[in-house]
């Protein structure tokens, strides 16, 4: 698997990163739609858009620092 091999990683090591960030944006995704439609319900500060954007960038230096190796 090409993908794979290009950014340094095993199959699982993939799996567990891919899908830790699709159920982490799945779940904020359900958090800001509630939000809207009953927005007395805050968003917890550690899911906020800036809770999210530092979590993205965090995710991006992570994938960028893999393919150096």
């Amino acid at each position: 698997m090409r993908h794979l091999k290009e950014n340094n990683e095993t199959y699982f090591n993939h799996l567990k990163f891919a899908c830790g960030i699709g159920i982490a944006l799945f779940l904020r995704g359900i958090v800001f739609f509630l939000h809207g439609i009953l927005p007395i319900c805050d968003i917890p500060k550690f899911l906020n858009l800036k809770a999210t954007i530092t979590k993205l960038q965090k995710w991006n230096r992570y994938t960028d620092e893999r393919q150096k190796l």
